[in-house]
């Protein structure tokens, strides 16, 4: 056997070794009153400074960019590219009708994304060893997206994804006998970074899928 087949041999097996040990994250949409999204075929739209810390900012940024960009076009517009906007730093979430008209009167825009994360349980590393049905702690962020008609001052859209990842491992039905080699007993977490960042991408899949595009209205 060639040194090549065996590199080739080992790099499989870590791969093997990865997705059989890796933890499945769970992501919850929590909004379901919003059965439809919004119509991107027209208006110009502006994404605010996204709400996070400050380490996941520029990821978050990046993911909404090319997602808006791909629905918008040249319509899509980022605030600090924006100069002369008369609004505040921070825009809280669920904002009333005054807010989204100061929001009108001071942008000039016809939609207003707004985008907010946050950590809620940082507790695991990346790797855990020896993990069971016993083992304690949790990775959890979470991510609210809301659009708003600066026109008609309504929120057309909301919704908030809550990633986590937990070190708790259940026992199979059919487990007989546990390994004691350290290989099957190494298990792979998502960070919380992660988790904030993949809540943003299943919020935007979630916002596509019902949302108009110029593509849909093609068809």
């Amino acid at each position: 056997m060639t040194k090549k087949n065996i590199v080739s041999i080992l790099n499989l097996a870590i791969i093997v070794v990865f997705f059989a040990s890796c933890k499945t994250s769970t992501y919850l949409l929590t909004n379901i009153d919003y059965k439809t999204g919004v119509d991107f075929t027209n208006g110009k739209w502006l994404l605010n400074q996204i709400d996070c810390p400050g380490y996941n900012v520029e990821k978050l940024t990046n993911e909404a960019t090319i997602f808006f960009k791909d629905n918008l076009n040249d319509r899509y517009f980022y605030r600090e590219n924006v100069n002369g906007l008369l609004i505040p730093y921070q825009i809280p979430l669920n904002p009333n009708k005054q807010k989204l008209k100061e929001l009108k009167i001071g942008t000039g825009f016809d939609y207003f994304i707004n985008i907010s994360s946050k950590k809620n349980k940082d507790e695991i590393g990346t790797i855990g060893l020896y993990e069971d049905e016993n083992s304690k702690g949790s990775n959890q962020s979470e991510v609210s997206l809301e659009i708003y008609d600066l026109n008609s001052q309504e929120i057309i859209y909301s919704q908030r994804a809550i990633g986590t990842a937990s070190a708790t491992k259940q026992k199979s039905v059919w487990e007989t006998k546990k390994s004691d080699k350290l290989i099957d007993n190494i298990s792979f977490h998502k960070s919380s970074n992660r988790l904030m960042i993949v809540s943003l991408k299943k919020i935007l899949k979630d916002l596509k899928k019902k949302s108009i595009t110029n593509k849909k209205r093609a068809i």
